[in-house]
């Protein structure tokens, strides 16, 4: 039986989503629950897939996972009782047998938050300067080399950029990306934003034959927002209640914790 979870995860503890030897992961947690509840036998046969390689430190609401199962009495409750209260599973679905979370997502959207807390960035310059980044082009100047990736070439289809308080949201959602592709994105159109460079320069960073090193943004701001697919989740109430509960008490207390270091910084001073 083929089976589908619709899952979040606050990303800061974790070395991205990825399996990776002798440190903790999103996937590595996931994985151990489904063979803690006998959900799953044995990982290597469960022809385990996702939607999304995040990185580091990256968030995500929309992250799509998909395995192979004997187990009939499966729950989203029943899995999140094996899993630490920031991951966690917001829907379920049983999709054609064939499925494959990674192959089989139609696109994907990140939204990045950028603080911009005096309004000092030009967001028309960083509008115009988007437009060059839709449509199908090599990305290669906005991307970390990786060595499983076939090509560079990459459809975005599209980028919204709107302020909202003391932050611009960006949207960009594609076919695929690359690793660091969003984050070195933003980075670009930060610079841009900045007045440093012409919006006409993420064109001239698409074509040129050159490498040109971009630094991607902290990853503490991107969050995979949505991953599109022909099949449909059935979300489960009281894991989305809870959810929400734990992410209020979050904003508590990291405006708590901001307002302790704003003061601290206040102390900072001769006497």
């Amino acid at each position: 039986m083929r089976v589908a979870l619709k899952l979040g995860y606050i990303g800061t503890n974790y070395h991205g989503f990825q399996i990776q030897p002798d440190v903790p992961t999103v996937s590595s947690v996931i994985l151990n629950a489904l063979e803690e509840l006998n959900i799953i036998e044995n990982r290597h046969t469960a022809a385990f897939s996702f939607a999304g390689r995040t990185d580091r430190g990256v968030h995500a609401i929309s992250q799509v996972i998909s395995f192979e199962t004997k187990n009939p009495d499966i729950s989203v409750r029943m899995i999140n009782s094996a899993l630490p209260d920031d991951i966690f599973v917001i829907a379920m679905a049983y999709p054609y047998q064939k499925f494959n979370a990674r192959k089989d997502a139609l696109w994907r959207e990140y939204r990045y938050f950028l603080l911009d807390a005096d309004s000092s960035l030009n967001i028309e310059s960083m509008r115009i300067a988007s437009s060059s980044l839709i449509g199908v082009h090599d990305f290669r100047n906005f991307a970390e080399r990786d060595r499983e990736e076939k090509t560079t070439v990459r459809h975005v289809l599209r980028i919204d950029i709107k302020r909202d308080g003391k932050f611009i949201i960006i949207d960009v959602r594609a076919h695929s990306f690359l690793r660091k592709m969003v984050r070195k994105m933003v980075t670009a159109l930060k610079i841009v934003g900045e007045c440093e460079k012409p919006p006409e320069w993420l064109s001239y960073l698409l074509h040129s034959p050159q490498h040109h090193h971009i630094a991607p943004a902290p990853a503490c701001g991107l969050l995979l927002r949505d991953v599109k697919y022909n099949i449909e989740f059935e979300y489960d109430e009281y894991a989305l209640n809870r959810l929400k509960e734990k992410l209020k008490n979050e904003i508590f207390n990291n405006l708590t914790l901001s307002a302790v270091f704003e003061d601290m910084i206040c102390c900072c001073k001769f006497p």
